[in-house]
């Protein structure tokens, strides 16, 4: 199952960022195949259990994340919901470790091209980049 839901989560996470690549959103569509996928998973895993597990694991990153969403600090609403569905298929603790080092990338990059410009870069970022390329980054590394 372990290997189900990483290939799920994937292919979710890239296609997220082709959306954002294209139009700076990520389409509900999308999201509710990931939670489609999440259900599935989880009642596979735990019987009718895995609802409540579903349901736990796709609510902590919305209530955990929603206030930078309300100070407009960086995170879109797809970006949330991404995370929300990403936890719901692979689990918490790699949800974690993708939002630790998405940031950390992130933080990398627009220092980079900062001192690259020699101004601070403002704007909308395509997040889901980082977080992709976090999550790549996070299962080379195990």
């Amino acid at each position: 199952m372990r290997k189900t839901s990483l290939f799920l989560i994937w292919t979710i996470l890239t296609t997220a960022s082709i959306f954002d690549a294209k139009s700076y959103r990520i389409p509900n569509q999308l999201i509710i195949l990931g939670y489609g996928a999440g259900i599935c998973l989880n009642l596979e895993a735990y019987g009718m259990m895995g609802i409540a597990y579903f349901i736990l694991k796709a609510a902590w990153p919305i209530f955990a994340l929603s206030l930078l969403y309300i100070l407009g600090k960086g995170l879109g609403a797809g970006d949330i919901k991404l995370f929300s569905v990403m936890s719901s298929v692979v689990g918490s603790q790699l949800t974690v470790d993708v939002m630790v080092t998405s940031v950390i990338i992130a933080g990398c990059v627009i220092l980079v091209l900062s001192l690259y410009r020699k101004q601070l870069i403002k704007g909308k970022l395509h997040y889901s980049f980082y977080m992709t390329a976090a999550f790549f980054l996070l299962q080379f590394k195990s």
